[in-house]
């Protein structure tokens, strides 16, 4: 473990902040995004790093079984609500999942931003 892992952690940090602001986008109008397109939690770049070789760099952490699963749940919101039709999106059972979404996709990123300092602090 080192600054490699750390280095990987602060790409999915940022990747999934990124994702964050293309579904409010997608929401108010801004970002078309299609079902289809969206990576399931094994296959986004971040989910390809995790299951080949990050579980075992970040074995040490026991936060890693947390960041398994808000990465799932965050992947699993996000294919819900882009699922969403429309007139879905803009009730306020749309707005409530996407604040649902934007909260895990906070714990996501706390983490993540928490990991990543131990994994500098560890070189």
């Amino acid at each position: 473990m080192g600054i490699m892992t750390a280095m990987d952690l602060q790409a999915a940090l940022i990747a999934h902040l990124h994702w964050k602001s293309k579904l409010s986008d997608f929401f108010y109008g801004l970002e078309d995004l299609k079902a289809e397109n969206v990576a399931d939690h094994t296959s986004c770049e971040f989910g390809k790093w995790l299951y080949s070789r990050g579980l075992k760099e970040l074995a040490a952490f026991p936060e890693t079984e947390m960041l398994e699963q808000l990465h799932k749940e965050v992947h699993e919101r996000i294919r819900l609500l882009v699922a969403m039709s429309a007139e879905t999106r803009h009730s306020p059972e749309g707005r409530q999942g996407l604040a649902q979404f934007q909260e895990k996709c906070n714990q996501l990123v706390a983490l993540l931003e928490e990991m990543e300092q131990k994994a500098k602090q560890s070189v």
